[in-house]
């Protein structure tokens, strides 16, 4: 046991790597360890032989980019157990995604897998591992994966790596991380040392070998394991774009995990290398820019180039807001005048607010037409993305074909896309290739013989066509949406940790939902399918409810007792005692009698009580308690029989014997 990774099982660490994310969403540190114990007694059929501690990167104040994890420690001196697990985090919020774009795919950023080094530093340190011989292990899922593996490259800190449908190595965020390997690329293919995007210009076959190479000899790519659905989009895009590099090399194949469809990489595979690298370049500035101020320089690079600016949006929605209000009147009380008044009122009113509104309309026209401006600079560099839609539009038919022949949509479905992608691109073209009077003008300045009355002629057309393809843009891409939006639901789950563990257990009878164990098995001749993880779940939280209504009940008998029982024994105690004193003292109640219609000089020479006592008959305590007691055993009975009936069909299949036992 000292030498094995406790969490080498792939349907452990393939969980607990699922587990993690809900780390980032307020998991206590207390639950994620309920949780992987629970996970470990479920697919090990023992309990997990080690102490735990856990450091989330929610608690770091070193880490300052995106990127999420969680380490792991467990340790058992008595077997020599020292192990740390780094569980990065995949993308999880718009952060990431950005990095996906500039430092996954453009690879001009690789803040996140060097953060991974940092992370890891400052986890051996609380955890009290700086001197200590632990084996580290690396776990990570999508993005996670890139971060962990680029890491090792640069490091070499960890024993072993697990990655599941994970994103890989990138030669060109390789080169912008790692001095040795630029080094050496600048070296073997000659490139100026002065012009860093150089590199994407290189044959990108040659240089992927050679950087797989480069990695082979600063790492052991054998302590590397990865499991892909070959279903997974991210798998495709891996396997078929420009910069990515799978080591080991057998990590290439992919599982099946949805055999009804084959999977993007043959489409994928027929994406042309010059519209990747063109939209390399035409991002790159962005990406330079992201690098150099982050997230602010990048938008505002974009803003340059396509003129449209990143507040548009809520610059629209606020202008208006603006108008609406300022079309809205206030409410004019006219009760206060005679009758024959109110109508000249009114108008005196009415025409006092038009009056006091001049000014701010005025202002909002102004900010209007600013904002119109926006929307011409960016018609005027809309020209990437109509040929990006362009483009796509003119492959429709092989691209949704595929998707037809792949059982994604089917032939219905694909005539609509077709039909509504033709009818985006028209009406983006018809944007784009209106030609703004004052553009004329510039290229041609001896038109303007009109001294540039017709600009607002021109506008108003500009206008309109806007208003016109701004509805049947909006109208394509709702339909768009509509026809592909359960077709993407379907490519993207097979991104998911959940379908490849249902995957490796498709023989095995058991299946997971949200984390969860389900099992199956033939009986009498039908499937019967339990949820393993909540009905364990459930008899031991029923236990407890159990326990608890006994010791209320205890609690109830033995209040019963003092407040009832012996309440009413004490008070006939208090009858015959104050009896006895009657009786022994007949004289020192003499004034009783004087007080009665007794004849005068009466004395009480003795005073006989007749002591017999009645009243209700209560029930004894151990009554009680017996007939509550019933009830719950009959409750205690009922989770029982649940328990042993699932151990009698499951067990000797699924050891479910020992997860009741273990979970208690």
């Amino acid at each position: 046991m000292a030498n094995d990774e406790l969490l080498i099982k792939d349907e452990v660490w393939l969980r607990i790597t699922q587990l993690e994310y809900k780390m980032k969403n307020g998991m206590s540190k207390e639950e994620f360890e309920k949780e992987v114990r629970r996970i470990y007694i479920e697919e090990m059929g023992e309990e997990l032989p080690a102490d735990m501690k856990v450091y989330s990167s929610n608690e770091s104040n070193r880490v300052k980019s995106e990127y999420d994890g969680t380490a792991v420690y467990f340790e058992n001196e008595e077997i020599g157990i020292s192990q740390l697990y780094v569980v990065s985090q995949g993308s999880n919020d718009s952060g990431d995604w950005l990095y996906n774009a500039i430092g996954l795919f453009q690879g001009k950023d690789a803040s996140q897998a060097m953060d991974v080094e940092i992370f890891l530093k400052e986890a051996k340190e609380k955890l009290n591992l700086v001197d200590e011989d632990v084996a580290i292990i690396g776990l990570g899922h999508s993005l996670a994966n890139n971060n962990n593996l680029t890491s090792q490259v640069l490091n070499n800190h960890f024993n072993t790596v697990y990655g599941v449908n994970g994103a890989q190595i990138n030669v060109y965020q390789l080169y912008t991380a790692d001095t040795d390997f630029r080094q050496k690329v600048n070296q073997n293919f000659n490139l100026p040392r002065t012009d860093k995007n150089a590199i994407y210009t290189l044959p990108p076959h040659e240089l992927e070998q050679f950087a797989v190479e480069y990695i082979e000899e600063k790492i052991d790519t054998s302590s590397i394991h990865q499991l892909r659905s070959s279903n997974d989009p991210l798998y495709a895009l891996m396997e078929n774009t420009r910069g990515f590099v799978t080591v080991p090399e057998e990590a290439k194949e992919g599982i099946v995990t949805n055999k009804n469809y084959t999977g993007l990489s043959p489409l994928f595979a027929n994406l042309p290398d010059k519209e990747i690298a063109k939209w390399q370049a035409i991002f790159m500035p962005a990406a330079d820019a992201y690098v150099d101020n982050g997230v602010d320089g990048a938008l505002g690079v974009l803003e340059e180039m396509t003129g449209l600016k990143r507040t548009v949006f809520d610059d629209f929605n606020e202008l208006q807001a603006d108008f609406q209000q300022l079309m809205e009147s206030e409410t004019i009380d006219l009760s206060e005048y005679p009758a024959f008044m109110r109508g000249e009122m009114a108008r005196s009113h009415a025409l006092g607010q038009v009056g006091a509104k001049i000014p701010q309309a005025f202002d909002l026209l102004s900010k209007a037409l600013t904002e119109f401006d926006h929307i011409k600079q960016f018609q005027r560099n809309v020209g990437p993305i109509i040929e990006t839609v362009q483009g796509l539009n003119d492959s429709a038919e092989e691209v949704f074909g595929y998707l037809v022949e792949a059982g994604y949509i089917d032939e219905a479905s694909k005539d609509i896309i077709v039909k509504e992608l033709n009818g985006l691109t028209e009406s983006l073209q018809a944007l784009h290739d209106y030609k703004h009077l004052e553009d004329v003008y510039k290229e041609y300045p001896y038109l303007m013989q009109d001294g540039g009355s017709g600009l607002l002629g021109s506008d108003v057309a500009f206008l309109l066509l806007l208003i016109e393809h701004g509805e049947k843009l909006y109208g394509h891409w709702q339909a768009l949406e509509k026809e592909l939006q359960e077709v993407m639901s379907e490519i993207g789950h097979s991104h998911s940790i959940h379908e490849l563990l249902n995957a490796l257990n498709e023989e095995n009878g058991v299946s997971y939902y949200n984390n969860q164990m389900i099992v199956s098995t033939q009986h009498g001749g039908e499937e019967i399918r339990v949820n393993l993880s909540a009905t364990v779940e459930a008899y031991y939280n029923g236990l407890s409810i159990v326990e608890q209504q006994q010791e209320k009940v205890q609690a109830f008998v033995r209040l019963y007792e003092h407040e009832v029982v012996e309440d009413v024994e004490n008070r006939k105690k208090a009858l015959v005692h104050a009896f006895n004193e009657m009786e022994s003292n007949p004289k020192a109640y003499q004034h009783l009698l004087n007080k009665s219609h007794a004849p005068a000089g009466s004395r009480i020479e003795r005073i006989v009580v007749h002591d017999q006592i009645g009243g209700i008959t209560l029930p004894e305590g151990p009554v009680w308690e017996a007939a509550l007691v019933e009830q719950l055993e009959k409750q205690r009975t009922f989770l029982e029989k649940m328990r042993e009936g699932i151990e009698d069909i499951f067990d000797e299949e699924h050891n479910v014997a020992a997860i009741f036992t273990l979970s208690g």
